[in-house]
């Protein structure tokens, strides 16, 4: 048998996955170099962060500054915030400023809103104890500041704008968008008004060929990003390249476009692998979400990668309102359509129960028993799709 390790749950367990594929298949295991490049140490973090490779230090542009926001990328985002959130405090205060004059504000976007506990994953228990961290919400607070060269309308989150001096900390990955993530798309779309994010996502279609994964010189949507980042006026960005367990490798500070410049052309290598085809089968792994990868992997045994991608996301959004189909008899005649609906509330997921972000930004409890019973569902639900998957994959034939 053949034996791959890959990394799973960076967030939980961090640990590794093996898979076993039969000994008869020609498999070849395709890891970017980067992802076995060894961390930097906490003292080389901290210089790397002391020296810029651009304009001033950050405890020179803190001088004087009443009120400090750190933006830092959510979990969906493999960065070890806390691995550089102390050294970037400890300049701060090295400029005077004391630790109610900073706060760290998470930069969701339109994703969903975190509790405490993965605040302390993602900043570090030190940083959580001493310091005020709010969640983004792109859905009100927002103040408007203009708009881009190319019209997005741009609104972004009130408390961060009232901040004299920004900071942001987050990673430079592969994007399928914007080349690669870091920069100032921790601004747009991370601390925006849902409209600008809207707005921002639309660029989707102005020109694709200017778009994509790895492509970020000339990328239309790239410019929307630095443009924001200009309009806010983002004063110091930290951006890390990691490696497959989530370890810092290199990091580039100073100012964002600048950071992303270096760290995208570092990128190109760290993720990059030869291109290859020819492949009958090809296994996939992006830290994906339990549901999320259940749903994928069901697909995937029996339809194309494109077809696959189009199914989870047609079914994840299914989710989210099949909620609806429990009452569609109340809004048509034919019985049988009434009949079919509720059928189909059975068969999709419910994924609506399972969005508690309204409750957690407005500092609303959300009961023990909701949420043992959302996390059976969703756990049940989950084995009942891999079971499937195992079902029709052990029925394909791969000779």
């Amino acid at each position: 048998m053949h034996r791959i390790s890959i990394p799973s749950r960076l967030w939980y367990e961090n640990r590794e996955w093996e898979v076993t594929l039969p000994e008869r298949w020609d498999v070849h295991n395709l890891n970017p170099p980067g992802f076995e490049k060894p961390a930097l140490s906490p003292r080389q973090i901290q210089e790397k962060i002391e020296h810029p490779v651009a304009g001033p230090a950050l405890e020179d542009l803190a001088r004087g500054k009443k009120r400090a926001v750190i933006v830092f990328d959510d979990m969906t985002r493999p960065t070890p915030v806390k691995e550089v959130a102390p050294h970037v405090v400890a300049a701060l205060h090295r400029a005077g400023l004391k630790k109610d004059q900073i706060r760290f504000l998470w930069g969701l976007g339109a994703h969903g809103a975190y509790d405490m506990i993965n605040a302390r994953k993602k900043l570090g228990e030190e940083i959580v104890e001493h310091y005020a961290v709010y969640n983004h919400d792109p859905f009100q607070n927002t103040v408007r500041v203009g708009r881009t060269p190319t019209g997005v309308e741009l609104w972004f989150n009130r408390e961060f704008l009232s901040c004299d001096l920004k900071i942001a900390v987050g990673c430079i990955t592969p994007h399928v968008h914007v080349g690669f993530g870091g920069g100032a798309k921790l601004i747009l779309p991370g601390v925006a008004g849902l409209e600008t994010i809207c707005q921002f996502h639309n660029q989707l279609f102005r020109d694709q060929s200017r778009i994509g994964l790895g492509n970020f010189e000339n990328n239309i949507m790239r410019a929307e990003c630095d443009a924001a980042g200009d309009a806010v006026g983002l004063d110091f960005k930290v951006d890390c390249l990691v490696n497959r367990r989530g370890e810092i490798t290199s990091l580039y500070a100073g100012p964002f476009k600048a950071t992303h410049a270096a760290g995208a052309e570092e990128g190109r290598e760290h993720y990059g692998i030869p291109p290859s085809s020819g492949y009958d089968l090809v296994v996939c792994n992006a830290y994906a979400k339990a549901n999320e990868s259940a749903i994928a992997l069901f697909f995937s045994t029996f339809s194309s990668p494109m077809l696959s991608a189009a199914f989870a996301f047609g079914l994840y959004v299914a989710g989210h309102f099949s909620a609806d189909l429990a009452h569609f008899e109340s809004v048509v005649d034919s019985r049988a359509i009434a009949w079919i609906a509720k059928g189909l509330y059975y068969l999709l997921p419910n994924l609506a129960p399972f969005d508690v972000k309204a409750a957690v930004v407005h500092g609303q409890a959300v009961p023990a028993g909701y949420l043992v019973l959302t996390t059976g569902y969703g756990l049940l639900y989950s084995a009942a799709l891999v079971a499937l998957a195992m079902l029709v994959f052990s029925r394909r034939d791969f000779k």
